[in-house]
């Protein structure tokens, strides 16, 4: 007889092609990581927001055409409360610590407790939302080069999340009040008026921090705009997918392809990591209402994210597919190269599955429609398990957290309290 899906104590938030990328021996160890470029003017409307991109990341077909009008709707502000969490300031180092860049403005912190700042992201912010690769960021925002405004919008995104965690005696409430208003306004212009995916990636940062501290239209109106840029920038298929390119002849409409070729394999992951990031925050904001997702199912056709330590490490490698109702194709499997945040992907998929199976209608005075949700339910609940059944023990065990392993990965705790939910 088939049992129920109950939660148990033991248990408990938590697509990429062949490599043809370098190895990570050829890569150097001061490789500049991003995507940069100088600002070309927009063609759109004169009286209306119209998006830009960086010069260097719009595909040649499209940089003699204009874009359409962006309409997005003032967001409240959350009142801002500085945290009570904190870390001893980081270290700088010295060749880092004599670079020049941002001491002249007045819109960020002093120099030295902007590295810190960055570092504490990194700490903090991106094991919970891991679309940075820290070594090529930290070169890209702080090292010999000076910052473009993709790279200074990135920037104001990591001081609007992270001041919370500083215990500089620096920053008073008053000054850290006026860095994360100021810092959240540029974020917030700057991605209106912007589309790529640095400017994404600004955004998805200051999208977490609204939507963990709000309910409602403040995290809503900003991750409209989100997910629809996903989208249009193509972020939501793998480059060679058959959605992109069908395989055989037929009438279709092509779909823009508005960015480059990603430049390497740091580059490929990063924009995919920061795809299943907004899927992510599309599927928390919605599930607890009856709302429809922002980003359907039918659009995705992508990898799922590497293992952290591979990413980390520049090691590219090959994961499988993420499951939908309408890719069949799953011949890579290797679960070898993935990780928390993999699985994490896969029971927000089943998460978004049970969703839609909620908001159904019953009639329970009908037996056959009591019946089919039966049928639905037993099969929702045999797939979970299965899925469960089928994670490594360093994720499938929840006793490990609690085995007196102090340097707890936070993966597991979002995989497992995903699962009881």
């Amino acid at each position: 007889m088939q049992t129920a899906h109950i939660p148990r104590p033991e248990t408990a938030l938590f697509l990429q092609k062949p490599s043809t990328f370098q190895s990570p021996s050829s890569i150097q160890p001061d490789f500049v990581g991003g995507l940069g470029g100088r600002q070309t003017p927009a063609l759109g409307p004169a009286n209306g927001f119209s998006a830009s991109i960086p010069s260097d990341e719009i595909h040649p077909s499209l940089r003699n055409l204009g874009t359409a009008r962006d309409i997005y709707a003032p967001v409240a502000s959350p009142q801002y409360e500085s945290g009570r969490l904190g870390l001893a300031a980081a270290s700088i180092p010295q060749s880092i610590a004599q670079q020049p860049i941002c001491q002249q403005d007045n819109d960020f912190p002093p120099y030295d407790l902007l590295y810190s700042l960055a570092d504490l992201f990194f700490k903090h912010i991106n094991p919970w939302c891991p679309i940075l690769h820290r070594q090529s960021t930290l070169n890209s925002l702080f090292g010999p080069s000076s910052l473009d405004d993709a790279d200074r919008i990135l920037l104001h995104a990591i001081v609007a999340t992270t001041l919370r965690f500083s215990t500089d005696a620096r920053l008073t409430g008053k000054s850290r009040e006026r860095y994360h208003q100021t810092s959240k306004e540029k974020v917030l212009l700057y991605g209106l008026e912007n589309s790529s995916v640095k400017s994404l990636q600004a955004l998805v940062i200051l999208a977490l921090d609204l939507v963990g501290c709000s309910n409602g239209p403040p995290g809503w109106n900003l991750l409209a705009l989100i997910t629809r840029s996903v989208v249009q920038l193509g972020l939501a298929t793998e480059t060679y997918s058959t959605m992109v390119t069908p395989q055989y002849p037929s009438i279709y409409t092509l779909r823009a392809i508005v960015l480059l070729e990603p430049k390497d394999w740091i580059e490929e992951e990063s924009r995919r990591r920061l795809f299943w990031v907004i899927y992510i925050l599309d599927r928390y904001a919605t599930v607890a209402t009856a709302f429809e997702f922002a980003l359907d199912e039918k659009e995705i056709d992508r990898r799922l994210p590497c293992r952290e330590d591979l990413f980390s490490r520049n090691v590219p490698v090959e994961t499988r597919w993420f499951k939908t109702s309408i890719k069949t194709d799953y011949t890579v499997d290797k679960p070898e190269n993935l990780g928390s945040f993999s699985y994490y992907v896969e029971i927000i998929g089943l998460l978004s599955r049970i969703h839609n199976f909620l908001k159904k209608p019953v009639d329970i005075g009908s037996l056959s429609d009591v019946e089919k949700w039966q049928r639905e339910y037993r099969t929702l609940d045999n797939v979970l398990e299965a899925w469960k059944y089928n994670l490594p023990n360093e994720y499938g065990n929840m006793s490990r957290i609690f085995g007196g392993n102090k340097n707890v990965n936070s993966g597991w705790v979002m995989l497992h309290a995903a699962y009881q939910t």
